[in-house]
């Protein structure tokens, strides 16, 4: 396998691993799921020899695959974790307060509009990225990111400026 490959897949991973890793809870809402899904896709891509035409989103989609697989597959009961919850948090009561308003925030969404938001904001996705990932289009993707923002906002009890 080429050395620089290797070294392609390892220095995408260092710098995404929160992003993949946020991204893969909410779309299993387990912890040891959305770390499985990772494990799997990384492997995928290895497998592949070769890197693809755009990696971001092609490792994303391969998570989103591989959660989506463990869902149908694991068919016992799981308690649901958090959807948002970064791995290296500062402990504190300020964070703790802000993860579980940032945690409800995500609950009120639809699976679509949430999934939007993780890659967008966690995952600094551009919407033609999403798209690719999510294998929709570019509008329907701008469409449940907007949705998505509005509810929020409302939730909030912030206006539209």
């Amino acid at each position: 396998m080429d050395h620089g490959f290797l070294e392609t897949v390892r220095i995408f991973y260092e710098a995404n691993l929160q992003a993949l890793y946020t991204y893969a809870l909410t779309l299993t809402q387990c912890e040891a799921a959305a770390e499985d899904a990772i494990q799997t896709a990384i492997c995928r891509v290895l497998r592949r020899g070769r890197a693809p035409r755009e990696l971001r989103p092609y490792l994303f989609r391969c998570v989103r695959n591989a959660a989506i697989d463990g869902l149908r597959t694991n068919h016992r009961e799981q308690a649901r974790d958090a959807i948002y919850r970064p791995q290296h948090e500062t402990p504190g009561a300020d964070a703790l307060a802000l993860r579980q308003e940032i945690e409800q925030l995500l609950h009120n969404l639809s699976d679509d509009e949430r999934e939007c938001i993780i890659l967008k904001v966690y995952g600094g996705m551009t919407f033609r990225e999403i798209a690719a990932v999510r294998r929709a289009s570019l509008h329907t993707v701008a469409s449940q990111y907007r949705r998505a923002l509005q509810k929020m906002r409302a939730l909030c009890g912030e206006q539209k400026p």
